[in-house]
């Protein structure tokens, strides 16, 4: 029985551990943008809001960086590629421990066409490839190219 208890001990020392690396984005959290007002794109559609640390939702995230982390997988499970944050606040619990919550909204924007890079690195030498309308095979994407400025 002492080994069972030890083997018991273990295991909850190693999961706590475990918790203690940190908050990591899922697969969904890495397809979502995190953003500031001055970089919303036009475009966007709203799908929805996203709260963390704010009833009914429980999570206390110790930083700022896990509060954003658990907002962007938020959103990515929503079907959102991009996060725009309205508050972020530090709060403290009953014990006097610190955690973050905030408050935001998700939304679906068109994705920047990826042929003005690569045409920028193939076309070292002339400037007539069509340039102008950042490929016109895209189809409905053409006027993509001037979201993000750059």
């Amino acid at each position: 029985m002492t080994r069972s208890t030890s083997l018991a001990a273990l295991l909850a020392v190693s999961l706590a551990a475990g918790c203690a690396t940190g908050i990591q984005l899922t697969d969904a959290g890495r397809r979502v943008n995190h953003i500031t007002r001055a970089d919303m794109p036009s475009g966007c559609n709203l799908i929805g809001d996203v709260a963390i640390g704010i009833p009914p939702d429980a999570a206390r995230p110790r930083t700022e960086d896990e509060l954003v982390v658990l907002m962007r997988n938020k959103a990515g499970d929503l079907g959102g590629n991009t996060l725009l944050v309205d508050n972020r606040e530090q709060r403290e619990d009953s014990g006097g421990r610190a955690y973050f919550r905030g408050r935001g909204v998700a939304y679906r924007c068109p994705l920047p066409e990826p042929t003005a890079t690569a045409s920028a690195a193939t076309g070292a030498g002339e400037d007539t490839s069509g340039g102008d309308t950042g490929g016109g095979d895209t189809g409905d994407d053409g006027d993509v190219s001037d979201l993000l400025g750059e």
